[in-house]
């Protein structure tokens, strides 16, 4: 634990400079170090959990999520279907690592507020999304399924380390719902601080939560 917290720490501050770095998407050089890095740290949360089946399936997921952050660091579209599929296969190793040890997954009713909000939000996204249309609509269902299987989990046995799974789970749905509005609707401001705050605290969240 004492491992797992100083690698939580060091990652907060590497996230808090990477954030200051690409303040208004300048890009400063040292953003394209900090991002990689902080995940790094995240997956070393992971790392220092004992061996076992969830251990594996959080460490594929972040690997999967550390190569689709340097693929978001480029400009284009084909940069951004490489992020886009590497965090796609990313929630679905997050999936079996939060549900491990869940017999009988079961979802309480208050779920059904985060399914219809995600059709909501497909319904208002995806005719923006031009040729990119089908990509998303998959992506963003596995997104919402990661979100639910967090729900599962939390509804089955609501431990501490099942509490930082949904927290974290729900703060990816929103930092990829706000990435996905600067994408096909346009920039914003604070755009990238809140995509990137809340990214970084979900994954950290749910690699921490296999330490509690």
């Amino acid at each position: 634990m004492p491992i797992a917290v100083g690698f939580a720490i060091v990652a907060a501050i590497s996230a808090l400079a990477a954030i200051i770095a690409d303040w208004n998407e300048r890009r400063h050089f040292t953003f394209y170090v900090l991002k990689p890095l902080t995940t790094i740290f995240i997956i070393g949360i992971a790392a220092t959990v004992p061996e076992g089946n969830a251990r594996a399936f959080m460490l594929l997921a972040l690997v999967l999520s550390l190569i689709g952050d340097i693929c978001l660091m480029f400009e284009g579209n084909g940069w951004f279907v490489g992020g886009l599929s590497s965090f796609l296969l990313a929630h679905l190793a997050f999936i079996p690592a939060l549900l491990y040890g869940v017999d009988s997954p079961t979802l309480p009713l208050w779920s059904a507020g985060i399914v219809l909000w995600g059709l909501g939000f497909f319904i208002w996204l995806l005719p923006k999304t031009g040729p990119l249309k089908p990509a998303v609509l998959v992506y963003g269902t596995i997104l919402m399924s990661l979100a639910l299987a967090a729900i599962a989990r939390w509804n089955v046995a609501p431990t501490e380390a099942a509490r930082l799974a949904l927290v974290g789970a729900i703060l990816f749905v929103i930092s990829d719902s706000a990435l996905s509005v600067r994408k096909f609707v346009g920039s914003y401001r604070g755009a990238q601080a809140l995509i990137l705050s809340t990214y970084w605290s979900a994954i950290g969240l749910m690699a921490f939560s296999l330490t509690v």
